[in-house]
């Protein structure tokens, strides 16, 4: 019979939490999947950890060298035959509802192509120490988010249509490992939909030697290549560099943009590709409304009226502009970042600080 759910699971050296990964996939509530498992070469014990498992249901496969985790997931989707498929990282844990929730809310929602999930984030020893929840109401906050160079749906806890992403070729691995942004962008732009199934169903394991850590410069340079890709799209030109930095809202923009000339020329660009993106996706005016919600909310109000106020002396201008856009100040965006992030810290305080207490311990020993 073939499997309503393929779940994919690339391994590379570091097993420290393999087991409990496994676990957590044998264990769900529903049961009618494949488990594919790809081995990228380890060389740690890996293979023999997973060949102890009996389970039918799991399928290992080993490739000869090390592909890296993107051509791992493809090979995988080229060996899937679930409708659905489910990816997990070998550090994680998927709580026991995770395939049953997620493949019925798809089922529910054929306008939907790509499902996550709410995520609670745990240390090395297993204790929560943040949570994330989102939503995403339709199409238009999809696609708004990914405009300001943002990932709406989050890697760890993603479930898919296999057909749809087999349509668009799987996952691009020259932008590893940012090949998730590439893979929702390219989504979005075929007029795909995405959601987030509002419940806790993965549990996404923090620690030093994860590849958003090890790879991190890469992997920020690849998702501003796929961004810049994206924008392109809509706003072709050489212009699309200076506007992507702008939706990013870095600190580069400024060094960029360095004069009223070039700001206006930008803020204008920005109105024609919310048009550009308007006509060639075909947003309906609910969408059209949501994706300017999300860029405005993040940019403000003087990046929308901008190009209104330009007839303004600069001495008036930028006052206003900054008034209504704070968060393109560079130190107030940077405030604003480091107060988020202690915010969402003191959700579990005790927790996180004796996690980074160990920490520090372990590194000393070390």
């Amino acid at each position: 019979m073939i499997p309503r759910v393929t779940v994919l699971m690339p391994v590379y050296n570091g097993m420290a939490y393999l087991r409990e990964a496994v676990g957590s996939v044998l264990c769900q509530t529903f049961t009618d999947f494949e488990f594919l498992i790809i081995d990228d070469a380890s060389t740690d014990g890996s293979v023999a950890c997973v060949r102890s498992y009996g389970d039918s249901r799991i399928t290992l496969i080993c490739n000869e060298h090390n592909i890296g985790q993107a051509r791992s997931l493809n090979k995988g989707l080229e060996r899937a035959r679930g409708e659905f498929v489910a990816r997990l990282d070998q550090d994680d844990v998927c709580l026991p509802r995770r395939l049953e929730a997620q493949m019925r809310f798809l089922q529910s929602r054929p306008d939907v192509a790509i499902v996550c999930s709410w995520e609670h984030s745990i240390d090395a020893f297993g204790r929560r120490i943040r949570s994330w929840r989102s939503e995403l109401n339709n199409y238009g906050e999809f696609l708004g988010l990914l405009l300001l160079g943002k990932c709406p749906i989050w890697h760890p806890s993603v479930m898919f249509r296999r057909s749809v992403v087999a349509e668009l070729g799987g996952y691009d691995a020259s932008y590893a490992p940012a090949e998730d942004f590439d893979l929702w962008a390219r989504l979005a732009t075929r007029r795909y939909n995405a959601a987030i199934v509002p419940e806790f169903l993965v549990l996404q394991r923090v620690h030093d030697h994860r590849q958003s850590v090890i790879s991190g410069g890469i992997q920020t340079e690849n998702m501003r290549r796929g961004h810049r890709k994206l924008i392109e799209g809509f706003s072709p030109g050489a212009g699309a560099e200076l506007l992507a930095e702008l939706l990013r809202a870095e600190d580069s923009f400024w060094s960029h943009c360095t004069s009223r000339g070039q700001l206006n020329t930008v803020l204008s660009s920005l109105d024609r590709m919310l048009e550009s993106a308007k006509e060639t996706v075909g947003l309906s005016p609910d969408e059209f409304a949501a994706v300017s919600r999300v860029i405005y909310r993040r940019l403000g109000l003087g990046a929308k009226h901008g190009v209104k106020l330009s007839w303004l002396p600069s001495i008036l201008f930028y006052p206003i502009f900054f008034l209504f856009s704070p968060l393109l100040i560079p130190q107030v965006q940077r405030v604003a970042s480091a107060l988020h992030q202690k915010t969402r810290e003191l959700r579990f305080p005790v927790r996180f600080f004796r996690a980074r207490l160990e920490r520090r311990a372990n590194l000393k020993r070390a």
